[in-house]
Order: structure tokens, then C-alpha cells, then sequence
């Protein structure tokens, strides 16, 4: 899995990702305080982060993927933006530990994951979701954007020759409420994440632990 992602944001495929932020990053612009900070986990691209820190929000972000790391670095030192990038790996329990230790640091941050945890197995879901609980246990949101499992038969633009998971929304928003958490925003459909001719069965999820 590591190494289909650092390949995929090394090589030429990786330019195929839209450069303007995603509709759900849009959304979470609209409902999140000005100038809070947005951690985001698994950037990817990082189209999203530099939106957020483009439009005033300080950014911590994370990646499995070491290419996503290097050009999020370049790009960020290159624009002079306030915005860290660092290495998460949520399969390796010292990983997350330096994770929850650096985001302990932040008042009432936001933690965002866009279309991260359905390229997850259980482990790393789970590892998410404790970090995130611990991160915003004095204030704050979650927000997450998944695939269900009603897109299991769509057509994916990027392919099916990576690990995804079609996850069922109402057992995702389950697992937070394990943890302590309230759910402030539910809705799944399509319509949401639509990209050229895909148009995905998606899931929103909102939540605060405090």
C-alpha cells in the first residue's frame, strides 16, 4: 500500500488530480472559525491544505507517502505559507504517538480527512479515529469524507488496482460515538464529490469529542 501511494505521487498520474480544492474542503471552509487550525490527515496532492492555509488557517498535514511529503514541503517553503507536512504512518503505534503528541499543541482544531479512511484497513481506522479523539478532546472537529458501500459498483477515474474498503457511514459514525464523540453532521449521497464523469456514493461525517 506505501508504496503504490509514494510511486502514485512521484510519477505523472499524480498530475491527473484536480489542482482547485475539493467540494468538501469548500464545505468545511463554510462551517469551520476563521483562522482556526486544519490538521489534515492523508493530503495527498495537497490541493486542500493550501487552500486552507491560502485562506488563513494555520495547517499541519499528513501522508503516508514520502513523495507527498517532499513537493507538499517544496511548495509550501516556495509560497512562503504557514504550513507543516510530516510523515504519518496510522498502521505504527510510535507514528501516531508523535502525531498525538504535536497535535496536543493546537486549540480546538479542526481534523479533516478527505476520502482517507476508505483507503484504510481496520488498523489504521482505528488508530485514526483514537488520534483524533485525543486531538480534539479539548475542542474542535472532526470532519471525514468516505466512499460506501453503495459505490461499490461505480466507476473510480483513478482506478481499483489500489486497497479501498466501502465503509457503511452509520457504522463509521458508531465508532466515534465509542470513543466519546458526538456526530454534528451526517449526510451520504451523490452530488457531493462529483470529478468529470464519476460521480461517487459518499458519506460526510461531522463530530466533536469534547
Amino acid at each position: 500500500m506505501h508504496d503504490y501511494w509514494d510511486g502514485f505521487y512521484d510519477s505523472v498520474a499524480s498530475g491527473g488530480v484536480p489542482g482547485e480544492p475539493s467540494a468538501f474542503a469548500r464545505w468545511a471552509h463554510e462551517r469551520i472559525a476563521p483562522g482556526a487550525p486544519v490538521v489534515e490527515l492523508g493530503f495527498g496532492t495537497a490541493r486542500d491544505a493550501f487552500f486552507f492555509a491560502n485562506s488563513a488557517h494555520p495547517i499541519r498535514a499528513y501522508d503516508f507517502a514520502e513523495a507527498a511529503v517532499r513537493h507538499a514541503r517544496e511548495r509550501a517553503a516556495s509560497e512562503a505559507l504557514d504550513a507543516e507536512f510530516d510523515v504519518l504512518d496510522l498502521y505504527d503505534a510510535d507514528s501516531v504517538l508523535s502525531a498525538a503528541a504535536q497535535l496536543s499543541a493546537l486549540t480546538e482544531p479542526v481534523v479533516y480527512g478527505r476520502f482517507l479512511i476508505h483507503s484504510l484497513e481496520d488498523h489504521g481506522r482505528t488508530n485514526l479515529l483514537d488520534l483524533a479523539a485525543k486531538a480534539l478532546a479539548g475542542g474542535g472537529e472532526l470532519l471525514l469524507e468516505f466512499r460506501t458501500g453503495l459505490d461499490a459498483g461505480g466507476t473510480h477515474l483513478f482506478g481499483d488496482d489500489h486497497f479501498r474498503i466501502y465503509l457503511d457511514p452509520d457504522h463509521v459514525a458508531g465508532e466515534i460515538v465509542a470513543r466519546g464523540g458526538t456526530i454534528t453532521h451526517h449526510e451520504a449521497g451523490h452530488g457531493l464529490a462529483v470529478y468529470k464523469t464519476e460521480d461517487p456514493h459518499v458519506a460526510r461525517l461531522a463530530a466533536t469529542f469534547s
